[in-house]
């Protein structure tokens, strides 16, 4: 993994200066290259072919590089490659990108496996290509000043927003933090600056950009032989020159991983838990248990409320966006633990493989909907009574979404205002003859997975050097298994996760348990220890944004969650809020 950066002129010294903004996502090398028309810079996290030679930007003939991922299937492309006679002198699968669209050009895109951020200058057509993988695990921004006729891109939102005058507040996106403590929109938080959806390719020219969306899910409905395809799609992953890590719980995603690695990858490796002192510690327990049983060496990492304290502000400022997940404080403090370069996660199991209850009242309410039983009778809550009523597969998204289920944030978020089934628009299609939990299950991939577990991923281990790895998010699994049939994927006599449970049952018999959840204490460390500095952060003295919050309303808010714990995930995402309008004098 590594930082990327580049404009359309040539300024050394401005380079430089984003450059040291994404310095911590590539500590190993760094490299520019300029010309009249294009300025390039790359910083490296040396992961294949550590040489020298495969640094970059990478320069091939008339094609410059710059490249943020892996790309897992480089040495089959580059034995096709040798074949139709390129001659290559590094190993680096950067090499094969470049090889491949010259060979290829944009059709080259699809056939990479893999996660990345690309940048490729073709100087002979004087264009620039963005493009970023189809789930979205590798971030790319880019600004362009019409008037000016400047266009900026980068791995980072602060190298951009550093190269604009008027840094305004998007309050659409603003809205959309408020409605699922994260922004699914394609423009950022700040006006102007906007995302490389996942498959979209940017071309810049002339002082123009033409948007395409070059990459698309080509979905599986039948799978043969299923447990021999995961296993070789995970292996995929496991490419590395350096040594790697698993980010392990008491799960059943993580210690799936743990089994096929330990079988495929023929080397010993370490793993990490998380646990919380004064809180729960199931997974933390459970994952040095396993770590034992397989004979592998576990390093746990115990977090308290001082950790808290001590690290959020630098967290929301590394974050970049708002984004109101709890778990980020774990993610922050395990990434100065790990001393390997890759770490693998289980992130994204639940999604393709229905690890929430939620999904069997989805499953459950839609199919009774679409074969007309029991309109009528009160065999169900209110709720789910009007659930019934519901005419597509966006209205079950919202209607099951966490931070959406809530009115509460009207009284705090000042503009605050529902979003609904009408406002909600897909990159990649939502069609309504699909079933509906599988649609569901394809718009949590696409938001709140995609916005919030991989941008933090992303942002608050790249921000140690440390590249996640994510082998449930590989598109060939989400392809293979997302839309498979929905009857596979629920049993309402089992575990969540039926599917997967009993294609791997012999090697999770001994490594999982109930499934208890990442929960952190956050909600009693907020009636107790972290009480004072919740009052401290949200109010006016520490920042005063009363354009955009309620502070009178927040007190009582904070008074009220002492008694009952009213509600901690929105108080975080409160606390969240407010320290990202300091940071950028938002008022």
């Amino acid at each position: 993994m590594c930082g990327i950066n580049g404009f359309n002129f040539s300024d050394v010294e401005k380079i430089k200066k984003m450059m040291s903004m994404t310095a911590s996502r590539g500590p190993d090398a760094n490299g520019i290259f300029k010309n009249n028309n294009i300025t390039l810079s790359h910083n490296r996290l040396s992961i294949i072919d550590l040489s020298r030679e495969a640094n970059q930007p990478f320069t091939d003939d008339y094609l410059t590089i710059t490249f943020n991922g892996e790309i897992y299937n480089y040495k089959e492309l580059k034995e096709k490659l040798i074949l139709k006679g390129h001659k290559f002198k590094t190993n680096s699968d950067t090499e094969v990108i470049v090889k491949l669209y010259k060979e290829y050009e944009d059709k080259s895109f699809n056939m990479l496996s893999g996660i990345f951020a690309i940048a490729i200058w073709d100087e002979n057509y004087q264009k620039l290509k963005l493009i970023r993988d189809i789930v979205g695990v590798k971030p790319l921004y880019y600004y362009h000043n019409v008037n000016e006729k400047k266009f900026y891109f980068s791995s980072l939102i602060k190298p951009i927003i550093k190269n604009k005058d008027n840094n305004g507040l998007n309050e659409r996106a603003l809205n959309q933090y408020a409605n699922f403590w994260h922004n699914d929109l394609s423009e950022t938080i700040f006006k102007d600056v906007h995302k490389v959806q996942p498959g979209e390719l940017i071309t810049f020219h002339k002082n123009k950009i033409d948007k395409k969306k070059i990459l698309n899910f080509n979905f599986v409905y039948n799978v043969t032989n299923p447990k021999t395809e995961i296993e070789r799609i995970f292996s995929k992953q496991f490419v590395s020159d350096v040594p790697v890590a698993l980010s392990l719980s008491g799960g059943v995603d993580s210690n799936l991983i743990f089994s096929i690695m330990s079988k495929k990858l023929n080397k010993k490796f370490k793993t990490y838990s998380v646990g919380f002192k004064n809180g729960s510690n199931f997974d933390a327990d459970t994952a040095e248990n396993n770590s034992k049983l397989l004979n592998f060496e576990n390093e746990r990492v115990d977090i308290s409320s001082s950790d808290f304290i001590e690290n959020i502000e630098k967290i929301v400022e590394i974050m970049e966006e708002p984004v109101g997940n709890q778990n980020s404080i774990a993610n922050y403090i395990l990434s100065k633990r790990i001393n390997e370069k890759v770490l693998f996660t289980g992130d994204g199991g639940d999604e393709i493989f229905t690890g929430y209850d939620k999904y069997k009242s989805i499953y459950l309410l839609s199919n009774f909907k679409k074969l007309g039983f029991i309109k009528n009778l009160n065999f169900f809550s209110k709720k789910n009574s009007d659930r019934l009523k519901f005419n597509n597969s966006k209205e079950y998204y919202l209607s099951f979404s966490e931070a959406n289920l809530m009115n509460d944030q009207k009284d705090y978020i000042n503009k605050f205002s529902k979003i609904t089934s009408q406002d909600l628009n897909f990159y990649h299609d939502i069609k309504n003859e699909d079933p509906v939990l599988n649609n569901v299950m394809f718009m949590d991939l696409q938001t709140w997975i995609q916005n919030d577990s991989l941008a933090r991923n992303d942002k608050l281990f790249m921000d140690s050097g440390i590249e996640v790895r994510v082998p449930f998010l590989d598109h060939k699994i989400i392809e293979k298994f997302l839309f498979m049939s929905e009857h596979k994927k629920i049993n309402f006599f089992k575990s969540n996760k039926p599917f997967i449970r009993k294609l791997f049952g012999k090697e999770l018999a001994n490594l999982t348990r109930k499934k208890q959840g990442f929960n952190s204490p956050f909600a009693s460390w907020l009636q107790n220890e972290l009480f004072d500095f919740a009052k401290e952060i949200l109010s006016k003295e520490y920042h005063n944004a009363e354009k955009y919050l309620n502070y009178e309303n927040i007190n009582k808010f904070i008074n009220r969650h002492k008694d009952d714990k009213k509600n901690s995930y929105l108080l975080w995402s409160l606390i969240v809020l407010q320290i990202f309008f300091k940071k950028y004098n938002f008022n």
